[in-house]
């Protein structure tokens, strides 16, 4: 008995150099900055002319209320997101990356849902659906390289 009390115990972690880490967060943050631009861009087209980013995917806005929504749903909101990503690169780089996994997440199964249910779009759309995919799977798993701890030594216990 007192030789399993004297033995050393190891405690599990996930081992990664502070290099590592570094290099992550340097990747996260050019990431967030690409996605924080990229809604800002949707963002202030959507603002300026709602009409020219829904043409793409043969939508008309014909009365003041559907021009409305879409200012907000693609205009304001995108560039609220926007902001939080290029805010995130500085002050909390967890946050936006999540904002952007569940964002993409969103779009890749109403996507996904809209070509099983009707059919596949135009190649607009599905330039879209990879672009987003790519997206989430990249935030996902930046998400997940940053859970890991800095690699410790073992811990002893008397």
């Amino acid at each position: 008995m007192s030789q399993f009390i004297t033995s050393r115990i190891e405690r599990p972690t996930y081992f990664c150099s502070k290099k590592t880490i570094m290099i992550t967060k340097r990747i996260t943050q050019v990431f967030l900055g690409l996605m924080g631009l990229a809604f800002c861009k949707v963002g202030v087209e959507a603002l300026a002319s709602p009409q020219a980013v829904l043409a793409n995917v043969g939508i008309t806005l014909d009365n003041v209320s559907a021009l409305s929504s879409m200012r907000a749903v693609y205009g304001g909101m995108h560039l609220v997101f926007g902001v939080f990503c290029l805010w995130g690169i500085f002050k909390n780089i967890q946050a936006p990356l999540l904002l952007v996994a569940l964002y993409t997440a969103g779009f890749v199964i109403g996507r996904l849902s809209g070509i099983i249910l009707d059919g596949s779009p135009n190649s607009f759309v599905t330039t879209w659906l990879f672009t987003e995919a790519f997206s989430l799977f990249a935030s996902v798993s930046l998400l997940f390289l940053l859970h890991k701890k800095v690699e410790q030594k073992s811990v002893t216990f008397p």
